[in-house]
């Protein structure tokens, strides 16, 4: 699933006092900020991915993650790539379940959600668990809308967001269904 996150620019971070404000977790899943340690995991979690997950969560077909997309999501920066990884409850960090990041374009006023998370833990509230620390991550730093994007026939993304945030406008494409829903 993608989706992209409307937010004013803001290059401040979370402070730890802010920590206390983000989501209670799933008692399924522990939920991380994702560092460069990770990379080998994530590496895994890739490979372990169908075709079709990575072309829904990438819209298109790679072999591998993107360099241009992982580095600066291991980098740290928030306020330029926010990412988080989940792994089971009880389980080693180095087998990771999924990855979502908040990715802002440089001069950009939206930034992409990303969620990618593997297929036998698909529907299993991972992606729901990464999304709701993004999107408190986010608010701390001042996001005000969220814009989701997905493929055509991938419409649960929007669908849940709804039923967490108002719909502000939801429009439809060639390109598939996208909704801007309001974060505040």
């Amino acid at each position: 699933m993608t989706a992209v996150i409307i937010l004013t620019v803001m290059t401040s971070v979370i402070e730890p006092a802010a920590r206390s404000l983000l989501p209670a977790a799933d008692p399924r899943w522990q939920t991380a900020v994702a560092t460069p340690a990770d990379a080998d995991a994530l590496h895994d979690l890739f490979a372990a991915c169908s075709q079709d997950t990575v072309r829904l969560r990438f819209f298109g077909h790679l072999r591998a993650f993107p360099a241009d997309y992982l580095d600066p999501a291991l980098s740290g920066r928030a306020d330029v790539h926010d990412a988080v990884v989940a792994y089971a409850y009880g389980a080693s960090r180095a087998r990771l379940v999924g990855l979502a990041s908040l990715a802002l374009t440089p001069g950009a006023p939206a930034a992409e959600l990303g969620v990618l998370v593997g297929d036998a833990w698909q529907r299993q509230g991972a992606g729901r668990a990464m999304v709701e620390l993004l999107l408190a991550r986010a608010r701390i730093r001042g996001v005000r809308r969220v814009r989701a994007a997905v493929l055509p026939g991938r419409s649960a993304l929007l669908a849940a967001l709804g039923r967490r945030l108002p719909a502000e406008r939801l429009a439809h494409s060639a390109d598939g269904p996208s909704g801007v829903y309001k974060l505040d």
